[in-house]
């Protein structure tokens, strides 16, 4: 399960005051592949949770960051350390492409 859901009014303090690395999801109720990529999340979350903190951001609730952000699709994942974005990736991947990823970023 995510640690919290980000919305543009709490994003400053859910992601970029956060004190661990931070791992966004932007995610929309629309969208199938979002529907595949949450789940693996949740997963690989779960075996890491002192490693990461997990933040889901419904892209309909997050429009003025997301464009801010320059998000244009969804499923887009987001690394966040101390406050800065360090990597950032759109589209679906499968629960073992995601692992590598972040142990590449994390």
């Amino acid at each position: 399960m995510a640690d919290a859901n980000a919305t543009d009014a709490n994003w400053q303090d859910e992601v970029i005051s956060a004190d661990l690395p931070v791992l966004v999801d932007v995610w929309a109720p629309w969208c199938g592949p979002c529907k595949m990529v949450g789940p693996a999340l949740e997963r690989i979350h779960a075996e890491n949770t002192d490693r990461f903190k997990l933040v889901m951001a419904n892209m309909e609730e997050f429009a003025t960051t997301a464009d801010e952000l320059n998000i244009r699709a969804t499923p887009t994942l987001m690394i966040f350390k101390g406050g800065e974005l360090v990597a950032k990736k759109s589209g679906a991947m499968m629960q073992s492409q995601i692992k590598q990823w972040l142990d590449q970023n994390i």
